[in-house]
C-alpha cells in the first residue's frame, strides 16, 4: 500500500466519516493532525486523486478503496515520501496505463500509438493525457470513466500550480 493511500486511510478513520469536504481534508492534514503545511496537504489531496485513491464528487472526496479493515500504528504519520510522488511520475503513469490499454485491445505497436498521441497533442495543443484518449477513441478503444477522471485531475491539477 502506498504512503498517499494509507494516509487517506488514516484521515477518513480519524474523521470517522466517509466523505470529507476538500478544507476537512486539508485542514486535517495540517491543522489536525500537524502532518502537513497546509500547502503539502493540498498536494497530499492532489496526489491521492491523481492515483485513483480519492473521488470528487459535488466537491467532496471520497476513497474509493475499502479503508476500514487497514492496519494503522496509533502515531502513524507520512514520512516526507509521500509527497515525493510527483506530478511527472504520475502523469507518465497514466500516459503509460492508457497506451498499453490501446496497445493491448488492438495488438498496435506501443510506439506507432505514442507517435500518434504526440501528433495530436502538437495538432492540438493540449495535454498527453487528453491526447491520448482521444488516440483510444480513434483506435475505437473503450476507455473507463476512472482513466477521463484521472486525466482530468492531471490537467486541472497542472494549471492550478502553474496558472
Amino acid at each position: 500500500m502506498s504512503e498517499v493511500q494509507r494516509s487517506i486511510a488514516v484521515l477518513f478513520r480519524r474523521k470517522g466519516k466517509e466523505i470529507l469536504t476538500e478544507k476537512e481534508f486539508v485542514f486535517s492534514a495540517s491543522m489536525d493532525l500537524r502532518w502537513f503545511s497546509p500547502k503539502d496537504a493540498q498536494k497530499l489531496l492532489d496526489a491521492g486523486l491523481t492515483a485513483g485513491f480519492l473521488k470528487r464528487i459535488d466537491g467532496n472526496l471520497l476513497p474509493t478503496f475499502d479503508f476500514s479493515g487497514i492496519d494503522i500504528p496509533i502515531d502513524y504519520k507520512p514520512t516526507p515520501d509521500a509527497l515525493k510522488e510527483t506530478v511527472e511520475t504520475r502523469s507518465r503513469d497514466l500516459f503509460s496505463e492508457i497506451v498499453a490499454t490501446i496497445s493491448k485491445s488492438m495488438s498496435v505497436p506501443k510506439r506507432e500509438i505514442v507517435s500518434r498521441v504526440n501528433k495530436k497533442q502538437e495538432m492540438m495543443g493540449i495535454d498527453i493525457e487528453p491526447a491520448a484518449l482521444l488516440v483510444a477513441g480513434d483506435y475505437g478503444v473503450d476507455v473507463d470513466g476512472a482513466f477521463i477522471e484521472r486525466a482530468t485531475s492531471e490537467v486541472l491539477g497542472r494549471e492550478s500550480h502553474h496558472g
